[in-house]
């Protein structure tokens, strides 16, 4: 027979497991609140909870009373369980939620400032980008545009030998390199 000492030793334990795992559904509570589950998410979380819960019931009996399940036991376990929800539950979900939003205030402030790095990092490349992509295309607009109507005042001037003239030449770049297969808008 177990001494009546260590029969309330363990009654208190089953007590403090339920008060554990109150607090766990007031953890599940408040993160699933947090990150706005829908019906799937809520389900699967539900029973993600439920699964890690027993497990974690089941290894503090383990290691408390040898995992012996009695009537006391459940008892504990409810009443553990009801005292968490009607005493410490508020003040804990409270806590709990200024908890997750120090949290959220410290990953938006990380956020920002691998942002401001980023950019600081890469304003030398933009200036470079300014410095020489900005003149080269407009140099490269105002050359195409000068061939551009180059081609016309040739086409008007010569008519039919610079258009064979300018067929063959694509012809060939087109025949050499694919990329340069080209149709003339005409």
């Amino acid at each position: 027979m177990v001494p009546l000492m260590e029969q309330f030793y363990y009654f208190a334990l089953t007590i403090a497991i339920g008060m554990v795992a109150g607090f766990c559904y007031d953890l599940y509570r408040v993160t699933r609140g947090t990150l706005k589950l829908r019906r799937f998410g809520t389900a699967l979380g539900d029973l993600l909870f439920w699964l890690v819960l027993t497990g974690v019931v089941f290894v503090l009996l383990l290691l408390g009373n040898w995992g012996e399940v009695r009537l006391y036991v459940l008892l504990g376990l409810a009443l553990g369980a009801s005292v968490y929800l009607n005493l410490f539950s508020r003040r804990t979900v409270s806590v709990i939620r200024w908890t997750f939003r120090q949290i959220l205030q410290i990953w938006h402030g990380l956020i920002k400032g691998f942002c401001f790095v980023r950019r600081l990092l890469c304003l030398p490349f933009r200036g470079i980008y300014l410095l020489i992509a900005v003149p080269l295309g407009l140099a490269a607009g105002l050359t195409g545009k000068t061939i551009q109507k180059s081609g016309q005042i040739l086409n008007k001037l010569l008519g039919v030998p610079y258009r064979h003239f300018k067929n063959a030449c694509q012809r060939r770049l087109s025949a050499i390199f694919t990329i340069f297969e080209y149709k003339d808008p005409e």
